[in-house]
């Protein structure tokens, strides 16, 4: 599985993980959930939680990545990055691999 995470995403997550203590079987675990409508695929979130033995289990830039196994075909090629400007500050993860979930949009919106 191939994630990347920049440069300013792995220095706020380092940090993260210094403040949290992750040890043993604990991590930062990335996840796909599905969209607020038909049309929209996704979305992606970021929690800290201990692996089992379905999850995938990366080491990118020092730090500990859980992936379950329903949210590594979406989250395959991601990009976690985090944005710090005058509008709004935050981790994103970008997946051009989501596909939305298909049969039209079923919020109203075209």
């Amino acid at each position: 599985m191939l994630i990347t995470v920049t440069d300013s995403a792995a220095e706020k997550l380092g940090a993260l993980v210094l403040e949290h203590g992750l040890e043993g079987d604990k991590g930062l675990r990335l996840f796909a959930r599905g969209g607020g409508c038909g049309c929209s695929g996704p979305s992606f979130g970021m929690t800290i939680g201990a692996a089992d033995e379905t999850d995938q289990v990366l080491h990118i830039a020092g730090i500990r990545f859980i992936v379950d196994a329903e949210s590594s075909e979406s989250l395959e090629g991601a990009t976690v990055d985090y944005i710090d400007d005058v509008m709004r500050s935050g981790f994103t993860i970008e997946a051009p691999n989501a596909v939305a979930s298909g049969g039209g949009c079923g919020c109203g919106r075209a």
